[in-house]
């Protein structure tokens, strides 16, 4: 298995390279992302991202190079490559293949020069208990429904909002709403108890109008991550299509998306009890809970899982861990609204980590890399993965 470097060491392998004393895995690893970016000897990269932390750091490290009494085996300007490189990493731009060693792509570029395709917006559709339906993006009005003592309202900054009028008990209704998200679009609502939800690409959460009675049930689909409203009178209940999770008051994120064929809850805060028809497992934080799809399928405890991982897309990245390829191209497929031919997807596996602001062809010619593989867009939207299977 290669070698992974965490964010927190990509800092330590830029000074060991400009000092000179980086390992030919790393110098290989600085050099070849030199070359992808592309940005010459004399640019350091778009400025405008740069954050004054990071310029220091850039001027720090060229005074070191200026410093430097004798020459070293290297150019100059790939010193200067590597202190771009750093700030590039530290903004969250870095992709490893898990191999043995870092190898350069052999096959011709890839045909991916007008994958142009922007990444997902916030944008979602509201179906309302009369079976209204509302769609959710910049233009839609702030104001949206007030009924039963309920006022749904959309901020400027894409969130939509439930506020109760009194007490949640005193309102006798029963109406359910649900907010579904298309393939490219993302959602924050705020619940009427108060619980946060970041609703993922390709999703869908059902909830009531308020939450009368004597406990607090929604049902999900596909992914979402939520800070749940503390109430110890009044259990928080998330349903899925296999299984069933009890919280009081906690940080979690659910993913339940049926093409990755497992469904993982993850806890960051509290405690969750996760069930199904097979097994129950109460999770402590940092720990994750992995099962089949079937509703029988044993419930596992991982307590070996990176929190960050598995909620990075709600922080406005993808960020993977040893992934399989398939899992990432579902990823892009959801996020960039497009079609995965996986008939010819290869069998390799990544670390990384990229901002989901990204374009469509900047992700790809990362994946091309560092994968010996190559893309092309057909039919439309459609994306046909060509592996070199040397």
């Amino acid at each position: 298995m290669g070698k992974f470097f965490p964010q927190k060491d990509l800092q330590n392998i830029i000074k060991r390279y400009v000092a000179g004393h980086a390992s030919a895995e790393e110098i290989r690893f600085i050099e070849e992302y030199y070359n992808f970016l592309g940005e010459g000897a004399d640019k350091t990269g778009e400025t405008d991202e740069i954050s004054n932390f990071e310029l220091q750091t850039f001027k720090s490290i060229q005074a070191n190079i200026a410093s430097q009494q004798k020459p070293r085996s290297i150019p100059f300007y790939k010193y200067a490559a590597a202190a771009a490189l750093l700030i590039t990493l530290s903004t969250g731009w870095y992709f490893l293949l898990n191999k043995k060693s870092f190898t350069t792509a052999t096959l011709p570029s890839a045909k991916i020069e007008n994958l142009d395709i922007l990444p997902g917006t916030d944008k979602a559709t509201l179906t309302l208990a009369n079976g209204a339906k509302i769609v959710l993006d910049n233009e839609t009005p702030e104001n949206i429904s007030d009924r039963h003592g309920v006022r749904i309202s959309k901020t400027k900054d894409g969130l939509l909002v439930y506020t109760v009028a009194g007490s949640q008990d005193s309102l006798n209704t029963t109406a359910y709403n649900t907010i579904s998200t298309p393939k490219g679009g993302q959602y924050q609502v705020i619940l009427p108890d108060g619980t946060k939800v970041w609703l993922n690409a390709a999703s869908s959460l059902k909830y009531p109008e308020v939450f009368s009675g004597k406990q607090r049930s929604v049902t999900l689909t596909g992914e979402a991550y939520f800070e749940v409203a503390k109430n110890k009178a009044k259990p928080f209940e998330v349903e899925t299509q296999n299984q069933h999770v009890v919280v009081l008051g906690t940080h979690f994120n659910i993913n339940g998306y049926m093409d990755d064929h497992t469904i993982k809850t993850t806890l960051l805060e509290g405690q969750v009890k996760v069930s199904n028809l097979k097994s129950s497992k109460i999770l402590k934080p940092g720990e994750q809970a992995i099962a089949g799809l079937p509703k029988n399928s044993t419930i596992n405890v991982s307590t070996d899982v990176d929190i960050n991982d598995e909620t990075a897309w709600k922080n406005g990245l993808f960020q993977f861990n040893d992934s399989d390829l398939k899992i990432i191209l579902n990823q892009l497929e959801r996020w960039y609204n497009i079609k995965i031919d996986y008939s010819t997807v290869p069998n390799k596996r990544y670390n990384g980590m990229v901002p989901r602001k990204s374009k469509l062809s900047e992700v790809l010619k990362m994946l091309e890399k560092t994968g010996n593989i190559k893309f092309e867009l057909i039919e439309g939207r459609q994306l046909k993965v060509i592996a070199d299977h040397k």
